[in-house]
């Protein structure tokens, strides 16, 4: 599911240029079934040891009017969007719930009020033209000859890109139903040029890639795929996607 949340302030939004963890803050706040949010926030959906969420957010639609790189924030209007995917409705009625009964929110030093919310449907095929709402992150985590780790971010040209993002849409199924899938074919072509994201996520860099690609597979993993983000730390605000109008 797909919903679209529209915030509004007296005067323009001030956000951290790592502001993706005001978001994810925020909506674990909005989850006051104490089981249930320390379930996805300690837990999650898990197999061999991976876990998973399986709910995403984008970054803020709007462009910022204004980038303070000495004070390293961005600088928005007064009226700012975001979206927010999850294949549980129950995180998203723990949202409407959250949001009726308090429109007034803090986003780090900013007031900002719910003016809308838009529960969106979607309907998937086997074959789509996505662009990206968040960058997307794949990356595997090497040693070394120091035997120190190191991280290695993947691009869309690498192959690496393609194979690990199929991966974890196979591990995301699996964590959330008990078994594989009976059909795993899944990929993603990159269509055009993609712009590199450089995101400080709690002190630690994060890269991944914005623009617009083509995915195709089975129809599991394409239900997925907008449901949860693509790739890696989607619950941290990475990997949102929508269909390109």
């Amino acid at each position: 599911m797909l919903c679209k949340i529209k915030f509004v302030s007296d005067k323009k939004i001030s956000l951290p240029f790592g502001y993706q963890y005001y978001f994810q803050s925020m909506l674990y706040n909005w989850i006051n079934e104490k089981s249930f949010a320390d379930f996805l926030h300690n837990t999650g959906y898990s197999i061999d040891k991976r876990s998973y969420k399986l709910f995403s957010f984008s970054n803020v639609i709007e462009r910022p009017l204004k980038i303070n790189r000495h004070r390293k924030e961005f600088v928005f209007p007064k009226e700012i969007n975001f979206y927010v995917c999850s294949i549980n409705n129950k995180f998203f009625n723990h949202i409407f719930n959250s949001i009726i009964s308090q429109s007034e929110v803090r986003l780090g030093k900013n007031t900002v009020f719910i003016e809308n919310i838009e529960f969106i449907p979607q309907i998937i095929g086997e074959r789509e033209v996505i662009k990206t709402l968040a960058p997307v992150t794949v990356y595997s985590t090497l040693y070394g000859f120091d035997g120190k780790k190191k991280t290695y971010y993947y691009s869309p040209r690498e192959k690496e890109f393609n194979d690990l993002i199929r991966k974890n849409l196979i591990h995301k199924y699996q964590a959330l139903n008990g078994e594989l899938p009976e059909n795993d074919e899944f990929c993603i072509i990159q269509k055009g040029n993609t712009v590199e994201r450089v995101i400080q996520y709690k002190g630690f860099i994060i890269k991944g890639y914005m623009g617009i690609f083509e995915i195709k597979g089975a129809k599991e993993l394409m239900d997925l795929a907008f449901a949860t983000g693509l790739g890696a730390k989607n619950s941290q605000g990475f990997g949102m996607i929508i269909k390109k109008e």
